[in-house]
C-alpha cells in the first residue's frame, strides 16, 4: 500500500507530508508536557514536603522567593493554565495545517484524474463505465485521503502514546510494559481479525457504490421510457435493493470500527487495575506512596484512552478505503502507459487552412478484442468544399469511418491527410477545423447561447460568430419567438425542445468556429419526415461553402451531395446517382 501512495503523490506532496509528520511529533511532544505538567501540582498538593526533594521546585521557590505552598500551587497552577492554551493552540493549527493538506490535496487529485480520463482516446471511454469512472474522481479521490489523513492522525495519536508511555516508565516501569503489553498484542489481534474482513467490504462497498451510481443515472436518463412502459417499479426494487445492501456494508463497517473501542478500553482499565492490585497485595507496596503513580496513570489515561480509540477507528477506515488506493494506481499507471504509448507533438489548436482536400490513405481499423477488421487498407479522397455520402448496411463501418476520420478513433495503419499533412501531427489543429453533427446531440442543462458556443465561457462567447450559426443553422425565427431568446434555459438533454430544434443547435454549434469540414453521422435519421426537411434546408445551404461528410441511411439526406460511396467488406466502392437512386 505504501507504494501505491507513494506513486500517488507527486514530490512536493511528499515533502510537506514529512514536514506535516514533524509537525505531529512536536505536537506528541507538547501532549507530554500536557500531562506531566500535572504530577508537580499533585505532588505538591498531597504532600507540600515534596517541595524540598525535588530540584524544579526547589528552583521556583528560591526564583521567585515563595515562603509556603500554596504560593508554589497557584504558581505551579497558572504555569499549567499557560502550557494548556499554547498546546491545544499548537494542536488546533496542526490539526488545521492537516486538514488544509488534504483537502488541497484531495482537490488536486479529483482534477488531475478528471484531466486524466478527458484526455484520453475515446476507446478508453466506450471501454469504461460512466457510473464507475463518476466514482472514481469523487468517493475513490475522498477515499485515498481519508486513508491518508487518517495515517497522519494515527502517527499522531501512536506518537502521543509512545511519549506517553515512555513518562509512565519513569513513574512505573512494570504496571507501564504490562498495560503496554496487553494493548499490543490486541492491536494485533485486530489487525490480524479485522484486516481481511475489513478490505474485503471496501471492494464490495466500492462495487455496490458503483451499481447504486448507475441506478440512479439509468433511471433518470430513461424517465421517459420508463414512465410509457410503467416501469417505475422495477427500477424502484433494483435501486432500493442495492441501497439495502449498501446500508448494510456501512452497518458493518461501523461495527467493525466500533467494537475494538470498548473491549481496548476494558484491557487498559482492566489491566492497570490488577496490576496495581497485586503490587498492592503480593509486593505489600505502600498505598500513600503509589497514589502519586496512580495519579500520573489516571493523568495518562485520562489522555491516551481516546487516542486509542482514534487508533483504532483510523486503523478500520485505512483498510476500508484501501481498494481506493488500489484503483486509482491502477488507473493512474494505465493512464501514464498509453501517455507513453501515444508520441505526443507541439500542439497550436488553430484551424488549418485547407486548400485541396482530406486524403485517406490505407486506413485499417479494428476494435479491441474484435477478430476482423471494420476497415481494411482504405482509400478515400474528399476535394476541399465538395460533399461526400458515405451510404452502407448498418454495421458495415460508416461511423467508424467518421470516428476515424474525426481522430477520436486511432487507425491500425495508414493515415488521414489534410493537404499532404497528418492529422495526429496537431490533433488540436485538425479539430478546430471541423464541425461534428451526431444523431444524438449532446445538449447541457443551460441557455441556447451557451449550447451553440459549447464549451465556451460566456463573457468569451463571439455574438457575430454566433449569430452566424444562428442564420446559417436557420434557428432565427425559433429564437425570436422566445421571450429570453439565446438565453432560453433549454433543460436537462433539451428535453424542452422538440427534435428538429435540438438538430438545429447541434448545426449551429458545428458551424460556431466557423469549421472548413462538416461531418454529419446521422444527422437526421431520427427525425420525422416533416422535421428532416425542415434540417435539410439548413444543412443544404452549406452545400459549396465546406467539405461535408455526410453518413446517412435516408437517401433524401444526400441528393445534393457531390460522390457518393457505399462502405463495406472493409472498403468504399463510388456508386454513380443512377446506382444509388435508379432511372
Amino acid at each position: 500500500m505504501y507504494k501505491k501512495i507513494s506513486y500517488i503523490l507527486d514530490d512536493g506532496q511528499k515533502i510537506k507530508l514529512v514536514i506535516m509528520l514533524f509537525v505531529i511529533l512536536v505536537g506528541a511532544l507538547f501532549e507530554l508536557l500536557g500531562v506531566s505538567a500535572i504530577m508537580p501540582l499533585i505532588s505538591v498538593a498531597t504532600n507540600p514536603d515534596s517541595i524540598n526533594e525535588t530540584w524544579y521546585l526547589l528552583l521556583i521557590r528560591d526564583l521567585f522567593g515563595f515562603d509556603e505552598a500554596k504560593q508554589i500551587i497557584v504558581f505551579l497552577a497558572l504555569a499549567l493554565v499557560i502550557v494548556y492554551i499554547a498546546k491545544n493552540a499548537y494542536i488546533s493549527e496542526m490539526y488545521n495545517l492537516q486538514y488544509r493538506f488534504i483537502f488541497n490535496n484531495q482537490r488536486r487529485l479529483a482534477v488531475k484524474m478528471m484531466k486524466s480520463y478527458m484526455h484520453q482516446n475515446y476507446l478508453f471511454h466506450v471501454s469504461r463505465n460512466v457510473a464507475e469512472l463518476q466514482r472514481n474522481v469523487t468517493e475513490d479521490v475522498n477515499g485515498f485521503y481519508t486513508v491518508v489523513l487518517n495515517a497522519m492522525q494515527f502517527i499522531a495519536e501512536a506518537s502521543v502514546c509512545v511519549v506517553l508511555a515512555v513518562f509512565l516508565m519513569r513513574v512505573d516501569v512494570m504496571t507501564t510494559l504490562v498495560v503496554a503489553g496487553l494493548v499490543f498484542v490486541f492491536a494485533l489481534l485486530v489487525g490480524v481479525v479485522f484486516k481481511k474482513t475489513l478490505v474485503k467490504k471496501g471492494k464490495e462497498n466500492r462495487s455496490v457504490s458503483i451499481r447504486l451510481t448507475k441506478w440512479v443515472l439509468q433511471s433518470f436518463s430513461g424517465i421517459k421510457e420508463i414512465k410509457v412502459m410503467n416501469k417505475e417499479d422495477f427500477f424502484l426494487k433494483n435501486y432500493e435493493s442495492t441501497y439495502r445492501r449498501f446500508t448494510a456494508l456501512q452497518r458493518q463497517q461501523s461495527m467493525l470500527t466500533f467494537v475494538p473501542r470498548p473491549v481496548m478500553e476494558t484491557v487498559c482499565i482492566s489491566g492497570l487495575l490488577l496490576t496495581m492490585a497485586v503490587k498492592v497485595y503480593a509486593f505489600d507496596t505502600d498505598l500513600t506512596a503509589f497514589i502519586p503513580a496512580l495519579s500520573a496513570f489516571a493523568i495518562a489515561a485520562f489522555r491516551m484512552l481516546p487516542s486509542f480509540n482514534r487508533i483504532s477507528g483510523f486503523m478500520s477506515a485505512m483498510m476500508f478505503n484501501r481498494p481506493a488506493i488500489d484503483v486509482l494506481y491502477d488507473d493512474l499507471t494505465e493512464i501514464e502507459r498509453l501517455d507513453k504509448k501515444r508520441a505526443k507533438e507541439e500542439k497550436q489548436g488553430k484551424p488549418l487552412t485547407i486548400q485541396n482536400g482530406i486524403s485517406i490513405k490505407d486506413v485499417s481499423f479494428r476494435y479491441p478484442k474484435a477478430d476482423k477488421r471494420v476497415l481494411e487498407h482504405l482509400d478515400l479522397e474528399i476535394a476541399n468544399n465538395t460533399s461526400v455520402a458515405l451510404i452502407g448496411a448498418s454495421g458495415a463501418g460508416k461511423s467508424t469511418l467518421a470516428d476515424v476520420i474525426l481522430g477520436v478513433l486511432e487507425p491500425e495503419n495508414g493515415s488521414i491527410l489534410v493537404d499532404g499533412r497528418d492529422i495526429r501531427s496537431d490533433m488540436d489543429a485538425w479539430h478546430a477545423s471541423i464541425g461534428y453533427i451526431p444523431q444524438a446531440i449532446y445538449l447541457m442543462d443551460d441557455t441556447i447561447r451557451a449550447n451553440i458556443a459549447f464549451g465556451v465561457e460566456q463573457n468569451e462567447i463571439d455574438e457575430n460568430m454566433l449569430q452566424k450559426a444562428v442564420r446559417e443553422a436557420q434557428l432565427e425565427e425559433f429564437v425570436k419567438s422566445l421571450p429570453d431568446g439565446l438565453d432560453t434555459v433549454i433543460g436537462d438533454r433539451g428535453v424542452k425542445l422538440s427534435g428538429g430544434q435540438r438538430q438545429r443547435i447541434g448545426i449551429a454549434r458545428a458551424l460556431y468556429g466557423n469549421p472548413q469540414v462538416l461531418i454529419l453521422d446521422e444527422a437526421t435519421s431520427a427525425l420525422d419526415n416533416d422535421t428532416e426537411k425542415e434540417v435539410m434546408n439548413a444543412i443544404d445551404s452549406l452545400h459549396g461553402t465546406r467539405t461535408l461528410i455526410v453518413i446517412a441511411h435516408r437517401l433524401t439526406t444526400i441528393k445534393k451531395c457531390d460522390q457518393i460511396y457505399e462502405v463495406g467488406n472493409g472498403g468504399v466502392t463510388l456508386r454513380s446517382r443512377e446506382e444509388v437512386f435508379g432511372g
